[in-house]
């Protein structure tokens, strides 16, 4: 369900959140950008338990409202059915530049997907790759608003932890990266299968999104100091970071299902 005018401008002034590639679906990191130089204080990192008890970083998050972040629903669900993974298997950095230290830490409650989220994609059905984590204490950290993109083209900037190498090798970076680039048609991503709920960012010329990204938000800047949420980082078509479209999940067509979520604590 599209929202209507009215309810786009109800999420952009903030009143949803205001205290309140294709079929393997790989979580994807930003190649050819830099070190982080804003304050991204609704940005966070999903951290997953590993064999050694080690948590690691999995894939980025967008704070919403102090109880909920919400990130790809590839990255906290299992193979094949779609099934929120055991919410004890992950936790939350919130606020900080450095995934390893500072901001809050939070454990997860609940793992909620989007009832409609589908590991294998139906054509002409919305891929719905989003999913909620309740997390077990409220955090102070400033979420970020949600809005439409706007401007022709929309120009937005990228951030996360993944891979910063074309062939998703190496390191996670431990300071937070960023970069810019700017949303296309939908038509240009009809190659990665590109569906309603979902929008279509550039990825080529060696800067994009790659492998430890999903999740994470996609911005625009509405002032010095706010920056307002269009979408979250999805999937690729390429066979490299950096050398084709990127499918985002728009977070304004899923808005209604988020406000649900917050209101209920339900799918």
């Amino acid at each position: 369900m599209r929202l209507k005018r009215s309810a786009q401008l109800a999420l952009a002034a903030g009143i949803l959140v205001t205290p309140l590639f294709i079929s393997a679906y790989p979580a994807v990191a930003i190649v050819g950008g830099h070190d982080a130089t804003v304050d991204y204080s609704g940005m966070a990192s999903v951290q997953e338990q590993q064999p050694d008890d080690t948590f690691e970083h999995a894939c980025g998050a967008t704070l919403l409202h102090p109880l909920y972040v919400v990130t790809a629903a590839h990255c906290v669900t299992n193979f094949p059915d779609g099934s929120g993974k055991d919410p004890n298997r992950f936790r939350v950095r919130i606020g900080s530049a450095d995934r390893t230290t500072g901001g809050t830490l939070a454990s997860v409650a609940q793992v909620i997907p989007h009832p409609d989220w589908k590991w294998l994609s139906v054509a002409g059905q919305p891929a719905s790759d989003l999913a909620m984590l309740r997390l077990s204490t409220p955090v102070l950290a400033i979420p970020f608003f949600i809005a439409p993109p706007s401007g022709s083209p929309a120009a937005v900037r990228l951030i996360g932890w993944g891979k910063t190498q074309p062939n998703g090798s190496g390191a996670y970076p431990t300071v937070l990266q960023e970069d810019n680039s700017f949303l296309l048609p939908m038509s240009a991503c009809a190659p990665a299968g590109i569906t309603a709920g979902e929008l279509c960012l550039d990825g080529h010329g060696g800067h994009g999104i790659c492998v430890g990204d999903s999740g994470g938000p996609v911005l625009q800047q509405l002032s010095s100091h706010i920056w307002l949420a269009v979408g979250i980082a999805g999937r690729g078509a390429g066979t490299a970071c950096g050398d084709a479209v990127i499918v985002l999940t728009d977070l304004v067509y899923f808005g209604p299902w988020i406000l649900h979520v917050v209101l209920t604590g339900q799918a």
